[in-house]
Order: structure tokens, then sequence, then C-alpha cells
């Protein structure tokens, strides 16, 4: 699933969430056996490394203070280090604040001999404090996988990047490319017929004095051609509109997996006419749409049954529910259901989710509709 902007403010506040261990030595300095020389110095460098630490996550990194990030680091590493050393071993480090920002700042070529630069800085520091060589260890290996771990995550957020901008590449593709098809199959449906119109007109025109009668017959065909092109292009323009229910339930479990949310289909149905079929069609792409934009759901559910001569289909979810907000689509989706005879419900459920219900008389139909396993 893409990275939209309110999960990166929701990231960027998690990471500002982190100073909260900050209360943990600040506590220790203002309750234990600390002279008031060695509280206020000390308080001040947590104060001024939270600081940093916010401005870092909130505005440097992708941000428009993104110039000021090597100085960010730095600052913030030196303010560490200090407060390191003027706080007892037993305390242990707030040092590792100082190798995530390291890791999140560059990108990975830089960051990796950056973190292990810094992963030794915080062992040397726990030496100097006077911890077994032991400890040390368990520090700078500490140090190092959390460092890699940030790493990884940057790695993998601008993989999720590149992918979503490939994604929209495609679509863009995907629509050019259908309009470039639908183009060749105007032009093979009503190029031939004009040119006849052309040649025929021009015939006419030529022979309406000299043989009127010739002429007639002539402006006749023409305007036979003129109405089977017509006829034609209407056909293929609905060809071209309307959308198929197994097309839609495909296009639906791809794009809601794609986004992350569980999908389900539990269809079972006589066969349907093609004008039945597309407004069961329209109900499925417009509910999935609303489900993708508003729901902030994790499941989402398609079902679709006969009974009493009539085919109900549901889109259910169990996101956030609220009233419905009338809009272009969900009026456009009630005049076609109108137009068949039947009914539409959009209603919030009683305890979590909303639902989307289309009923339609069942009309006979000429062929069984393809089916699309859940």
């Amino acid at each position: 699933m893409a990275l939209n902007r309110r999960w990166i403010k929701l990231g960027r506040l998690f990471m500002v969430a982190w100073l909260a261990f900050f209360l943990f030595p600040i506590g220790a300095l203002l309750t234990e056996h600390f002279t008031l020389q060695e509280q206020i110095p000390a308080i001040a460098i947590l104060v001024a490394s939270g600081l940093v630490w916010t401005w870092f996550w909130l505005r440097i990194l992708g941000g428009p203070d993104s110039r000021f990030s090597p100085a960010a680091v730095l600052l913030n590493t030196v303010l560490l280090a200090t407060f390191t050393l003027m706080t007892p071993r037993q305390y242990g480090s707030l040092f590792f604040y100082a190798v995530v920002m390291t890791a999140a700042a560059f990108r990975w070529r830089v960051a990796i001999p950056l973190v292990v630069a810094a992963a030794l800085t915080a062992a040397v520091l726990d030496l100097v404090r006077g911890t077994t060589v032991l400890n040390a260890l368990g520090e700078l290996i500490n140090e190092a996988i959390v460092g890699f771990s940030v790493v990884a995550g940057r790695l993998l957020i601008e993989a999720n990047r590149q992918l979503s901008l490939a994604r929209e590449q495609i679509a863009r593709l995907a629509v050019g490319e259908e309009r470039l098809r639908f183009a060749r199959d105007l032009h093979d449906l009503i190029g031939h017929s004009l040119s006849v119109i052309a040649l025929k007109s021009e015939l006419a025109g030529r022979l309406i004095k000299s043989s009127p009668g010739q002429a007639g017959h002539e402006v006749e065909d023409i305007e036979k051609v003129a109405r089977d092109a017509l006829r034609e292009v209407r056909e293929a323009v609905a060809g071209y509109r309307q959308p198929t229910l197994a097309a839609e339930l495909a296009g639906a479990h791809e794009a809601l997996i794609a986004a992350g949310i569980e999908f389900h289909v539990d269809q079972e149905h006589a066969p349907l006419t093609p004008a039945v079929e597309a407004v069961l069609a329209w109900t499925v792409r417009e509910g999935v749409t609303n489900v993708m934009r508003h729901s902030q759901a994790k499941r989402c559910a398609i079902r679709i049954s006969n009974r009493d001569g009539h085919i109900t289909v549901e889109v259910v979810d169990n996101g956030r529910g609220g009233t419905p907000v009338g809009g272009s689509g969900l009026d456009g989706l009630r005049e076609r259901v109108v137009e068949r005879g039947g009914s539409l419900t959009a209603e919030p459920l009683p305890h979590e989710g909303f639902r989307l219900r289309v009923t339609l008389p069942l009309a006979q139909a000429s062929a069984p509709a393809d089916r699309v396993p859940a």
C-alpha cells in the first residue's frame, strides 16, 4: 500500500513520541542524589537534544529544512555524547537516538559506514564511563542492529514510493492504450462508411441533372450507409462503456488487496441480462471505490444473491461507517437502479462499517455471467 500524506504524518509523530524515553533520565536526575550543578546542564542538554530530534522528524527529513540534515545529526550526536559522559553507567545510554538519526538522514551507501562509526562511538563512550568490555560490546551490537534496521526501513519506504509511482505510470499508459484502441475501432467502423458516402455523394452530384432517377438511387444508398455506420458506432460505444460483473469483481479484488484490505466474494445467482449485469457491475465499482476512499476499513465483502425473482448485491465493510455524503457516483448509480425498477440503500451498520445494497428485478437472461472465485 502506497504511503499517503496521512500515514507519513503519523510516522513522523510516532518518531517524535520516542522522546518519551527521555522521561527516565529526567526522573533519575530529579530524584537521585544529583547536585543542582549537575541537574541543570544535564536537563538542558536533554531538552536541546529533544528539540533537535523533533525538528529533524517534523521539518528536516523530507521537509523544507532538509539542507540542515547533516548539521542536525552532528549537533544531536555531540549533545548525546556529552550527556552520556555526564551520567553514571548504571543509567544506560540515549546515544541510540543519534544512531537512528544518522541512519535516517543519509542514503544507504553513506548511512551504513556512518552507522558503524556511530555504534563504535557508543561503545567507546561506554568504555570511557567505566563499563566492562563485554557491556561495551553489547552496546556496539545493539546500536548497529538499531541503525541497520532504520536503514532497511528507509529502503523499504523508498521502494514502496517507487512502486506507487510505477503503478500510476502503468495506469496512465493503460488509459492511453485504451484510448488508442477505441480510436482504432472507431476508424475501422466508420472509415470505410465515410469513404463510401463521399464517393456516392460525388456521383449523385454529377448525376442529379443528367440522370435524376439514378442520382436518387445513390442518395438512398448514402442514407443506408450512414444509418448503418451510426448503428455500428452506437453499438461500439455501448460495448465500450458497459462494464461486466466478472471484470468488476476481478478489478475489486486486485484493488482491495493492493490497498491492504481483506476481500471476500459470495455470489450465487441465475444468468443475467446485459442490462442487469451492467447495473450490478456499476454497484460493485461504486461500492469498492467508496470503501477505498472513505471507510478506512480492514475487510470488505461483496454478496450477490438471487431470491424471489430479484437479485441483490451488497458491498459491506468494517470501516468507520457514518452518514453517506451524496456524490456524483452514488447519484448516478441511483439513477441506473431506478431505471431498472430497483432500489438502492446506502447506510451505516449498527456497530461498525457501511453497507451499499442494490436490489433489481431479475429479467430473462440470455447468457450466464462469468464467476470469479472468492
